[in-house]
């Protein structure tokens, strides 16, 4: 596909994420579609990760801005303080310690514009699939998707959005989305990539998924995907993990509200029906 006069902005926010850095700016820099600019700011790292970063911004001043402000506690304020400030045509996330395939961009820029031709005007995310390694790079499971069960094709609309059926780094986002996105507080968001899809869905917009794995997800410290110990299902363990679950969704249906859902009541339905299905 023809690349054309478009600026996608990579945010991404830093915390003591030097060792495996390098390898991600890298994979950046090895993109077929070149239309991009990588904006960074870390988050109060001791481990030489901003001068890792301020390292590359020397040698491709053209591609790499470091953002100098004060530290945001978090990654979720992190990544928005990122979304805020930044100004561009398209916008993707990425994590510190990840590889993208190189055709990443190239790929979900043309999926996004296939979406905006069908759906004019309104916001749009499409997002890919990823493969799951271990800190080696190891394969660990070829579709994180497959891994999750999370079936994005169950989620058609703001009612059905009581799961995340997107994963942050995996995304491409449209300045509409971003802009309905900024433009309500997002005090009781869970994370960044729930509460731009949240938002997305919400104001009518389209989430596309991508059926293909386009960069490699580190799974850092477990080679063992889906294991479970059977011997911790006792009473006491269901007891806690029943709270914890309420309590998850409970914060989920906070955040899903303040971006406009209807009650707690509609929520548990389609909760209960995407569940059952």
């Amino acid at each position: 596909m023809e690349q054309i006069n478009e600026q996608i902005a990579i945010l991404m926010a830093t915390y003591n994420g030097k060792k495996y850095l390098g390898e991600q700016i890298d994979s950046f820099l090895s993109q077929t579609n070149t239309l991009w600019h990588l904006y960074v700011h870390d988050d109060g790292s001791k481990d030489g990760t901003l001068e890792l970063l301020n390292d590359y911004a020397a040698k491709h001043p053209e591609k790499i801005t470091i953002l100098d402000y004060p530290s945001q506690g978090g990654a979720l304020q992190n990544f928005m303080s990122l979304l805020e400030k930044v100004e561009a045509d398209y916008y993707m996330f990425s994590d510190q310690d990840d590889v993208w395939h190189p055709t990443k961009i190239e790929k979900s820029y043309q999926a996004m514009k296939e979406q905006e031709v069908k759906h004019p005007e309104r916001p749009i995310i499409v997002h890919t699939d990823v493969r799951v390694v271990d800190g080696n790079l190891r394969l660990l499971h070829p579709s994180y998707r497959e891994y999750g069960h999370i079936y994005p094709e169950k989620v058609t609309c703001f009612k059905e959005c009581v799961i995340n059926v997107t994963l942050g780094c995996a995304m491409l986002f449209n300045k509409k989305s971003r802009e309905v996105s900024i433009n309500r507080p997002w005090k009781h968001a869970l994370m960044h990539d729930g509460w731009v899809t949240t938002r997305t869905y919400a104001e009518n917009g389209i989430v596309y998924a991508i059926p293909e794995s386009l960069m490699e997800y580190r799974n850092h410290g477990n080679n063992t995907i889906g294991a479970i110990d059977g011997s911790r299902f006792t009473l006491g363990y269901r007891i806690k993990h029943f709270c914890e679950m309420l309590r998850l969704n409970m914060q989920q249906y906070r955040m899903l509200r303040s971006a406009g859902y209807g009650s707690i009541f509609t929520y548990y339905y389609y909760k209960f029906r995407i569940h059952i299905h």
